[in-house]
């Protein structure tokens, strides 16, 4: 995160979330039952103890200071926008110069601190510069790569198409050109008897929709054969891509569930 996000940050909380201080009104003394004069309590006398003591508190809890500041400022922004004089403009500039300079020392000790303890770096993990999101990706790429050519050692595709499905027809080569690139295994099965030139090797639907409960087409499911375990992977007219993301994806949480 960069300082002048770090800056804007810090203002943006302290000047626009001072709504929350106020949002909550405190019942008056006639609104309280069995208490104050019904109980012998002299409700002036509470009220200055009980100013005491948020005057005490808010010395050492940063939250009522923080309460405070925010009050200052919007009050002074009030002030300024309802009567622009020049005095209550410059006020305003300067609480605000104030809450800018607290912001730069915020941002000055936030890198401060990552540098000292860099594994609270989010950027380390999830980077956001361009040179290091540039890296990440070809990273992330090649490791999808790795997963899908271990997918395709392991596991198959049943695709369920209809010959008269346009979407179909446009998915078929697409298939093809995935499966022949991670060298995966395709068994085509057809809803209505017919075949697409792609897939020679269609088989008729014998329960296996009905199994897997296919309700449109094209449908493209996962088959683990040591498991018999059967798990979508795509619905729909998608790409290359999409297969191979979808497919690292559910890889991905598979190897969560079995630590």
């Amino acid at each position: 995160m960069s300082n002048q996000r770090i800056k804007s940050l810090v203002f943006m909380i302290i000047l626009f979330h001072w709504i929350t201080c106020n949002a909550t009104v405190a019942p008056t003394y006639y609104d309280k039952h069995a208490q104050g004069w019904h109980w012998y309590q002299d409700p002036q006398e509470k009220k200055k103890n009980e100013k005491s003591d948020v005057t005490l508190s808010s010395k050492n809890d940063p939250t009522q200071q923080m309460k405070m500041m925010r009050k200052a400022v919007q009050k002074s922004l009030d002030n300024a926008i309802l009567s622009p004089t020049r005095e209550n403009v410059a006020a305003y500039i300067r609480i605000q110069n104030e809450v800018n300079e607290r912001a730069e020392k915020f941002s000055s000790v936030w890198e401060q601190a990552l540098l000292q303890e860099p594994s609270l770096n989010y950027q380390l993990i999830y980077p956001t510069t361009k040179v290091a999101l540039d890296v990440y990706h070809e990273n992330e790429s090649k490791e999808k790569e790795v997963v899908v050519a271990q997918f395709a050692k392991e596991r198959g595709l049943f695709f369920f198409y209809r010959s008269s499905c346009v979407y179909c027809k446009k998915f078929a080569p697409i298939l093809v050109n995935f499966a022949n690139r991670y060298g995966i295994s395709v068994i085509p099965i057809t809803l209505d008897g017919n075949r697409l030139p792609e897939f020679p090797q269609t088989v008729l639907d014998s329960g296996q929709a009905a199994q897997m409960n296919v309700t449109v087409t094209p449908s493209l499911f996962a088959i683990n054969p040591y498991t018999n375990k059967a798990y979508p992977i795509a619905y729909g007219l998608v790409s290359e891509t999409e297969l191979r993301d979808t497919i690292y994806k559910t890889m991905q949480l598979e190897y969560r569930e079995k630590r």
